[in-house]
């Protein structure tokens, strides 16, 4: 295996583990905690694209204004939101403010140790030959890391088959390690073999990580559903942060999807906008507050876009796409592809 055909395999072994790694950072600690929803923030003089003084510009704010109020006033009124993201989940309820991990520590300890291949991948990749002194010294500093986390598998691990798992993901790493710094070469087929001996043993751990999520997610959020009513429920509001890459197949949104009955995004399968989904997906948003926010702007868009267009859903789209696809076909010619 070439050393670009061992990028495409980790890169697609790794969905769902390296993005909770992008997004999570800390576990925040468990807490319920009553607090008043978020607030819209302190408004401020507003930027203006016309000239200073523009009578125009104070109108467009007097819109903004109108449009916050707005929001907040729908978002008080529309019943409990289930906020996700990372390791966090935040339920807003009754007034109340109730803060839990989504994650828990075997669910991390067994994304760490399926991220160190392909950390070595990442380190070694560009390498066809000599290896500069600069990049050793990254690797020596990278197996004190790793023998490090070899000396506490026995005690972390008491299940026979997951503990001898890690320990040949390690043992391997280190190898590699070892032959790259003592010849101080390596080429793209000696990392590709490494690769493929560290798969089977890699999917495995997301396997069982991915599996530890779920099971997080639905004990907490079954404890949840039962300080609801039937009518909370059904009109609960949940959003999920997630990062652009790798968005598709997220497991929080199949999770939600499928404890809330909306159809359910597999795999590979596409995000379907359904007018009444209760489902909001909230890329590279990673608080608390400007995800609520989002669940109001969801409110309001379709509320206004069915008074204005007749169609709850057109303000999904770019409120200026139908007019753009007109100009750029008669701009170039034809139409957009389908």
């Amino acid at each position: 295996m070439r050393a670009g055909s061992a990028a495409r395999v980790l890169v697609a072994m790794f969905p769902l583990i390296f993005l909770s790694a992008c997004q999570a950072g800390r576990v925040s600690p468990a807490k319920d905690a009553q607090t008043p929803p978020p607030t819209e923030h302190v408004r401020s003089a507003r930027p203006c694209p016309l000239p200073s003084g523009d009578p125009l510009c104070p109108l467009n704010s007097a819109f903004r204004d109108a449009y916050t109020e707005r929001r907040a006033a729908m978002l008080a009124a529309s019943g409990p939101v289930l906020v996700q993201y990372g390791d966090t989940l935040v339920l807003l309820h009754r007034g109340e403010r109730l803060e839990r991990p989504a994650t828990n520590e075997r669910y991390h300890e067994l994304k760490t140790l399926a991220h160190v291949p392909f950390a070595l991948y990442l380190l070694l990749s560009g390498a066809d030959g000599p290896i500069d002194e600069a990049q050793l010294g990254k690797l020596v500093s990278y197996e004190a890391l790793l023998r490090a986390a070899l000396s506490t598998i026995d005690a972390r691990f008491s299940d026979v088959a997951q503990r001898e798992r890690q320990r040949r993901i390690l043992t391997r790493s280190l190898s590699l390690i070892d032959q790259t710094t003592r010849e101080k070469r390596l080429t793209p087929s000696t990392l590709g073999a490494f690769v493929r001996s560290q798969r089977a043993d890699v999917l495995e751990n997301i396997r069982e990580a991915a599996y530890q999520n779920v099971m997080t997610l639905h004990a907490q959020v079954t404890a949840w559903a039962v300080r609801m009513t039937p009518e909370e429920r059904a009109r609960l509001r949940v959003v999920i942060g997630t990062a652009h890459m790798a968005r598709p197949g997220n497991l929080s949104i199949q999770y939600f999807a499928a404890w809330l009955g909306e159809p359910v995004a597999g795999r590979a399968a596409d995000e379907r906008i359904v007018d009444g989904a209760r489902i909001i997906v909230a890329e590279n948003i990673f608080d608390t507050d400007r995800s609520i926010a989002l669940v109001g702007t969801h409110i309001v868009d379709r509320t206004a876009a069915a008074a204005f267009f007749d169609d709850p859903l057109r303000l999904d789209r770019d409120v200026l796409s139908d007019a753009a696809e007109e100009a750029i076909r008669a701009l170039f010619g034809g139409s957009p592809t389908k």
